[in-house]
């Protein structure tokens, strides 16, 4: 994830805090006097919001601030954070990002998600599991889960990935990080498919390229050149008629990942490729399969 998106994303839920803090400070005894507090911010922005004083608040509002700093600005700011708060996951995270060196990133998120788990605590994270996310204390330690796993992915390790993409699922079923995206993918690049076919059951409704394309890959990889496998490879690219151009190589990929994904567009197509690739590539003949497919479209078109 770029920084400026992170930024953004930070940005976002720093003031959803700070306003769902000074709700809780209020004692709305009628509807009037919930609408009069919540008429204050009509024009206003939530930076008017007073700075937060507790020292845990404070501690993540210096992280949020640090992914808007140069590093050596961020490191300082975090730095006082953890002096706040040294069970403030997110600083970890922060100092993970930063981070060149793949294995001292794993070290930093490893801390991160043990930092999460003291100021979560045992009893709130047994409550909450099924709702992670939606509880925004929780956030951290997610996104702690999420650095981990990908960096676990990046070197190969795909089944330690795949055991902490499961557990944050487990977690919270909503998904809100899309992990069940990429989980898809690496589950599909096992040699034993059942854990798959037993995930693919669970979304049916999706029709996203990542499930589309899956599924015409998975339906290749069971049967073969088939007339089952050549309309699952149809109605996926009839979901994104981009991808098989990016995956041939027709289309060059982006030095850098979009930042933002519609259904069917090239941005979908361009995340898509980059996590599917080496799967594609690893099936004998699936490239050649869909070189032909996209040959005979263009001949009859």
């Amino acid at each position: 994830m770029s920084k400026k998106k992170k930024t953004m994303g930070m940005n976002v839920e720093k003031d959803i805090s700070k306003l769902m803090e000074e709700i809780n400070k209020q004692d709305f005894r009628s509807v009037d006097t919930m609408n009069d507090f919540m008429n204050k911010f009509i024009g206003k922005k939530l930076d008017d919001l007073p700075e937060r004083t507790d020292k845990k608040a404070r501690s993540q509002d210096l992280v949020y601030e640090a992914y808007e700093q140069s590093i050596s600005k961020g490191r300082q700011l975090v730095k006082q954070a953890l002096e706040l708060d040294p069970n403030n996951a997110d600083a970890y995270n922060y100092l993970a990002s930063i981070e060149k060196d793949i294995d001292n990133a794993i070290k930093q998120f490893k801390k991160a998600i043990e930092a999460g788990e003291k100021s979560i605590g045992a009893e709130k994270f047994k409550e909450g599991k099924g709702h992670f996310w939606g509880i925004f204390e929780t956030r951290p330690y997610m996104r702690a889960k999420a650095g981990l796993a990908d960096c676990l992915n990046a070197k190969n390790e795909t089944d330690k990935a795949i055991e902490i993409y499961e557990e944050m699922l487990e977690l919270n079923p909503n998904d809100n990080q899309g992990i069940r995206y990429l989980l898809s993918t690496l589950l599909l690049g096992k040699t034993d498919l059942g854990k798959y076919e037993n995930f693919i059951k669970k979304s049916e409704d999706e029709n996203s390229a990542v499930w589309n394309y899956n599924n015409a890959l998975y339906s290749f990889k069971k049967l073969g050149q088939t007339i089952k496998s050549e309309k699952t490879l149809m109605r996926a690219y009839k979901s994104n008629v981009f991808v098989i151009d990016y995956m041939l190589g027709n289309k060059e990929m982006p030095d850098e990942l979009p930042r933002h994904i519609g259904f069917g567009d090239e941005n979908e197509a361009i995340s898509y490729v980059n996590d599917a690739w080496i799967i594609w590539h690893q099936t004998g003949g699936a490239l050649g399969w869909i070189y032909n497919f996209k040959k005979k479209l263009l001949k009859f078109n």
